[in-house]
């Protein structure tokens, strides 16, 4: 016999405990003749008896009291192959959209940076689920709208749906009046993300709205134009919120008229989502 199979291991320690194939044939609900089969088989593979037959039933040989010592190990390793081992950060690899991890999260994000196996943070959605597609992060936080452009299957949960706001300089909008939606920002300047964000998509429908609509990839350069100019941008009620604490030069007002954004969390596996999102949602119930 070229294979050697777990039953075989395990009916041989049976015998070597109980020190009989019939004890042992009862104790596994199978025939003793079947048990000498297994036992046979084993011999066989190994290349030398294991047992010897005694007055009051069998007893190990030396080879066989050898080889006990090794099938214990061997099948304590094989039981533990079958427990699922404790989910660990450091095997983990997170990705996430950098608004997300800066504005709404960043006390996971500053609690995991060492702990992680990879922590990917992008300012484009789509590259995440790129990476996510090719099997190169476990789980990605990004805008919920993505989902149509993730392959294979997945499991998801929604972790907060946002309103869009419009932010710029307080002097500037103060100017506006009320600002309920869209259309009260007629005839302004628009500083926008590029076309991958849904929100711009949905902007760039009504473009004949505004006077000038500029795009700039990285919010920090973004954020400087404001400042510095009577631009005004689209951005999600967390980061607004924030950047309004921090920078009193700046005002918003929300335009529920503009989709939500639904921020998401996706994984492969529901014990990674799970672990993810009950601290994602108790850090959000704490702020």
């Amino acid at each position: 016999m070229d294979n050697l199979n777990i039953d075989l291991i395990r009916t041989f320690l049976i015998v070597s405990r109980l020190r009989s194939f019939s004890r042992a044939s009862n104790y596994l609900y199978i025939d003793q003749s079947t048990v000498s089969k297994k036992i046979r088989q084993l011999e066989e593979w190994y290349g030398a008896p294991l047992f010897v037959r005694t007055a009051r039933g069998v007893e190990p040989t030396i080879a066989g009291r050898n080889f006990a010592q090794h099938a214990n190990q061997l099948l304590a390793d094989f039981t533990a192959l079958r427990q699922p081992a404790p989910l660990d950060w450091s095997s983990l690899r997170v990705g996430a959209f950098d608004n997300i991890a800066a504005y709404l999260f960043p006390d996971f994000f500053a609690r995991h940076l060492a702990d992680l196996n990879q922590l990917k943070i992008e300012n484009e959605g789509v590259k995440l689920v790129d990476l996510f597609n090719a099997g190169e992060l476990d789980l990605v936080i990004i805008n919920g709208s993505l989902s149509t452009a993730i392959s294979g299957e997945y499991v998801d949960r929604c972790l907060k749906k946002e309103t869009m706001c419009v932010l710029g300089r307080r002097p500037a909008l103060t100017a506006l009046g009320t600002v309920t939606q869209l259309a009260d920002l007629r005839g302004q300047d628009l500083l926008l993300a590029p076309d991958y964000c849904p929100v711009t998509q949905e902007i760039l429908r009504q473009q004949g709205l505004f006077r000038h609509i500029r795009q700039v990839d990285y919010t920090a350069t973004m954020l400087q134009l404001i400042l510095q100019t009577d631009y005004l941008t689209i951005l999600p009620a967390g980061m607004v919120a924030h950047l309004m604490l921090t920078t009193p030069e700046l005002a918003g007002a929300s335009l529920p008229d503009l989709p939500r954004r639904a921020v998401t969390a996706f994984a492969r596996e529901q014990a990674v989502l799970d672990k993810v999102v009950a601290e994602l949602l108790g850090d959000a119930k704490e702020a």
